[in-house]
């Protein structure tokens, strides 16, 4: 139906196109025909104007030959008279002049040259006053050898009688009179002007608004155009629509024309006439444009017409086209609710992406989709028909019973039935796979149960991602260990179960000691392999139950539940220290590392989470400032310990930001008087130099010296800052010395944190650049013995730097610490300092003797320098000197004094 009727609308468009493309070309023709009819009329009117007007010219002039005939040519005041008299009568014009056969011109009017030029012999005596090309020069001579009445072509003047530019016609007359009975010639010209490119008697015609009229030769030569030509020129001949027309037709009396006028560059409607009784055509023309608006006017009516009528049509069209197409989908869904109701368990049985198994009253399989078969195992025909018991076969993932069967339950207690949570398929092929989804009864019309289908998808990816998601939650993805947040939630559970046992619970904080070391110098990838390792030993060094966890970087929790005594704990500690410091090999390379303990139990600590871990910490930090690789428990001391840090930390910032800050000096002196200064002795008296203590100015209490500020001076936030001040100050101080005629040696003391900070040798070399009046060589840098062990490559590494800056290094507080005599090997030191609690006690204690005396022995026998602290007596004086020890320091020379007294001490030293 919609077929024939889009052929029927299409048959009725086609239809009316036509007839309204039919009706305007009529229209248009007839147009035509009408314009081109006036257009003739009007090229009728304008020839038969042209004919009578140049009948009246001849005429008259012939009128005035016979006058000027009476009166005698050759009387030139009576023929000027006759002459200006015509031209009082004929207004149409400009000026006239006669030549008689013996006479000179006479002439009246606007351009007398011009005339007398034309009544010349052509192509003798003068020339008319302007340019003329051989067309006009040609019809020009014919109208002079021409006997009776001519019509010259136009002629442009430039005479100062006339306007620049003007064109004139001339007519030519040449006719008889008597002399004593002779026949004798007579010639006259008349200039004829052209206005606006018309001729005079063109005002008065009907003259077209958007149209021209033109008058052309039989030869194509304008003689005269309204309204003016712009692209060609009068007395030219032309090769346009209308002259082709005129060629094209040379027999005929008149024509109408049509087309694409090239003077002007658009398309033209025209019609010619030709002149009775003289070689001229009369012609008029229109644009196409007045021919377009007149079609236009005249085809709104029926356009408008036809375009209501096209309108009505595609209204009904549409109006019909969707009846039928109404008509059409109600028998389309007619017909398709039979087949829908067939297909549409069976589309969506196959169609989704779950395992669908349908099957009748007795839980025989009817129809499944390929899901089911892929899921299952089986194939469709395998199972078609069987009850779903042998094909489908569940249990229970915990203990792999058998679970109940959905469809069973469905067919018994007609409502739908989910399936158990956790439940297994055992497939075809013996492959285990997780599942989840339900079983609904199909029931008739009348609620009839027909069958019951079962659906169910494939859950076993999911719940491995669920449990790989709840791992990624819980875990450290390096070490595999629980992370923070398990720790804390197990922490929770552990101090719980504590309230109802009566066990004790500990809960650690372990933390790697050296290994940012290992980090820097062998890489992250090595550090992370370490951390794996010692994940691994530390969760075969505890118990099934404890935990251990990663806390970030390389620090790790521990909840350690169910300790009967506190022996337990402290095998348990020791068993984790023990696997962590066993050697490991990373890159090739055997690295040893030790580990930090800090224990808080449980319930002897009563606080709460955030207290208990923060008890672990300061253990931990108890453990680390006890010489590392231990382990210690929390005390309520650590507490006050804690916030005593604290003050001196605020209070140490406190006075560096306030400037409070100063250093005070300690001589070295040396008793060897045949040293020369290159070996340690300066030449100020024995003095070799001064060593620089800092202390602080307090508000209230005064100068206080190091040991009320210790902690934080090399506390992280506040080292390196105290580190820069120490050296600019001393160098500072040391250059102004030297500058005053005191070549005193310097000395530093620098921690360890300071050390070991990367940007230590750019703060050394800063400072040193800044006070280039004291040379390297008289500044040296005091260490503790221990420092280097904290990172002993870097440490070793940064010590040569500073050698080959020209600083000498001090290893300070010499046998206080763990290092061996192989560190004089190892380190690049020039000085030894014996430490005090040696020196005091060498008078009374021969361990303390033998200790000072093995030190120095050794190091004299390596050329380094030894600096005895602590000597107070003259008896350590001499006693020292009895060892080969001739450097000293101590009370017996001189407290640390500030630095305007020293000049003064130098030069009272004996």
């Amino acid at each position: 139906m919609l077929t024939w009727l889009n052929r029927v609308w299409l048959v009725f468009l086609v239809v009316v196109l036509a007839v309204g493309g039919w009706l305007g070309y009529a229209d248009w023709q007839q147009i035509r025909h009408q314009y081109g009819t006036n257009l003739l009329a009007m090229a009728a009117a304008v020839a038969d104007g042209t004919h009578l007007f140049l009948n009246d010219a001849h005429n008259s002039m012939l009128m005035l030959g016979n006058e000027v005939d009476r009166e005698g040519v050759n009387h030139s005041i009576t023929t000027r008279q006759a002459l200006e008299k015509y031209l009082a009568l004929e207004h149409n014009f400009a000026a006239i002049g006669v030549r008689s056969w013996q006479g000179s011109p006479v002439a009246v009017g606007a351009d007398k040259g011009l005339l007398d030029a034309l009544l010349s012999p052509s192509g003798r005596g003068v020339q008319p006053p302007l340019k003329i090309n051989p067309e006009q020069h040609r019809l020009l001579d014919h109208c002079w050898r021409s006997p009776g009445f001519c019509m010259g072509p136009p002629v442009q003047t430039t005479s100062m009688h006339t306007r620049e530019g003007a064109w004139m016609v001339p007519l030519f007359l040449q006719t008889q009179i008597l002399d004593h009975g002779v026949p004798k010639p007579l010639r006259m010209v008349v200039l004829l002007p052209l206005q606006n490119g018309q001729l005079p008697f063109w005002a008065a015609l009907p003259l077209p608004q958007h149209g021209s009229i033109f008058l052309l030769r039989n030869g194509g030569v304008l003689e005269s155009r309204y309204p003016p030509p712009t692209k060609t020129s009068f007395s030219i001949r032309q090769n346009g629509i209308a002259a082709q027309s005129i060629f094209a037709h040379q027999g005929a009396q008149s024509d109408v024309y049509y087309g694409l006028a090239t003077v002007v560059n658009q398309w033209r409607l025209g019609a010619w006439y030709r002149v009775a009784g003289y070689p001229l055509v009369a012609g008029a023309g229109l644009p196409r444009s007045v021919l377009v608006v007149a079609w236009w006017n005249r085809m709104t009516g029926p356009l408008a017409a036809m375009l209501t009528l096209l309108l009505l049509s595609v209204v009904g069209y549409l109006t019909v086209r969707r009846m039928a197409r109404e008509r059409i989908q109600e028998k389309a869904a007619a017909e398709s609710l039979l087949w829908e109701a067939k297909e549409r368990a069976e589309v969506t049985l196959h169609s989704i992406g779950d395992a669908v198994v349908t099957t009748d009253v007795s839980g025989r399989v009817t129809d499944i989709n390929s899901v089911a078969e892929s899921l299952m195992g089986y194939s469709r025909t395998e199972m078609l028909g069987k009850p779903l018991d042998t094909v489908f076969k569940i249990v229970r993932e915990a203990d792999h019973a058998p679970a109940a069967n959905p469809v069973q339950r469905v067919l018994q207690e007609g409502k739908i039935i989910g399936l158990a949570n956790h439940t297994i398929l055992i497939t075809a092929q013996g492959e285990e796979r997780a599942i989840e989804d339900s079983a609904a009864p199909i029931r008739a019309r009348d609620g009839t149960l027909l069958g019951v289908v079962l659906v169910f998808h494939d859950v076993t990816e999911k719940r491995q991602l669920t449990a790989d998601l709840a791992y990624q939650a819980t875990h450290d993805l390096l070490t595999g260990l629980p992370n923070r947040a398990l720790f804390l939630d197990r922490l929770q559970q552990a101090v719980r179960a504590v309230t109802r046992q009566e066990t004790l619970l500990l809960v650690g904080i372990l933390d790697l000691d050296g290994f940012k070391q290992v980090n820097d110098r062998l890489g992250h990838d090595m550090g992370d392999i370490l951390l794996r390792e010692v994940a691994r030993r530390t969760r075969e060094a505890l118990r099934t139950k404890d935990t251990i966890a990663r806390l970030g970087g390389d620090e790790f929790g521990l909840v350690l539940p169910e300790i009967h005594h506190m022996e337990g704990a402290q095998h348990l500690a020791n068993r984790l220290l023990q696997a962590i410091a066993e050697p490991m090999l990373l890159d090739g390379n055997s690295v040893t590392i030790s580990g930090s303990l800090g224990f808080t139990v449980i319930p002897w600590d009563d606080g709460d989470q955030r207290s208990v871990l923060r008890h672990a910490d300061m253990a931990l930090y108890a453990a680390k400032n006890g010489g590392r690789n231990q382990y210690q428990f929390y005390e309520k001391t650590m507490d006050a310990q804690q916030e005593q840090l604290m003050e001196e930390i605020t209070m140490t910032q406190e006075a560096l930001e306030e400037q409070r800050l100063i250093m005070y000096y300690q001589p070295v002196v040396s008793t060897h008087d045949g040293l020369a200064p290159g070996q340690g002795v300066a030449p100020c008296q024995g003095v070799i130099g001064f060593e620089a203590l800092i202390r602080m100015v307090h508000p209230q209490l005064g100068i206080l010296a190091p040991a009320a500020f210790a902690n934080a001076l090399d506390h992280p936030r506040l080292a390196r800052r105290i580190g820069c001040f120490v050296l600019d100050a001393v160098l500072t101080q040391g250059e102004q010395w030297h500058r005053d005629g005191l070549p005193l040696r310097m000395s530093m003391n620098i921690s360890a944190r300071h050390l070991l900070d990367p940007e230590f040798l750019n703060d050394m070399r800063a400072a040193l650049a800044a006070h280039p009046d004291l040379a390297p060589e008289m500044c040296e840098i005091e260490v503790t013995e221990s420092a280097p062990m904290l990172d002993f490559p870097t440490a070793q590494e940064t010590l040569r730097a500073c050698n080959n800056l020209g600083l000498r290094i001090a290893l300070d507080d010499f046998g206080t610490g763990s290092a061996s005599l192989s560190y004089l090997q190892k380190l690049p030191a020039q000085t030894i300092k014996v430490d005090q609690s040696f020196v005091r006690d060498i008078l009374n204690d021969p361990r303390d003797f033998a200790i000072v005396a093995g030190v120095t022995t050794t190091a004299n026998m390596l050329g380094l320098e030894v600096v005895a602290e602590g000597v107070e007596t003259i008896g350590h004086l001499q006693l020292l000197k009895t060892l080969d020890c001739h450097a000293m320091q101590g009370y017996l020379f001189s407290k640390p004094m500030p630095a305007d007294e020293v000049p003064g001490w130098v030069k009272s030293f004996n």
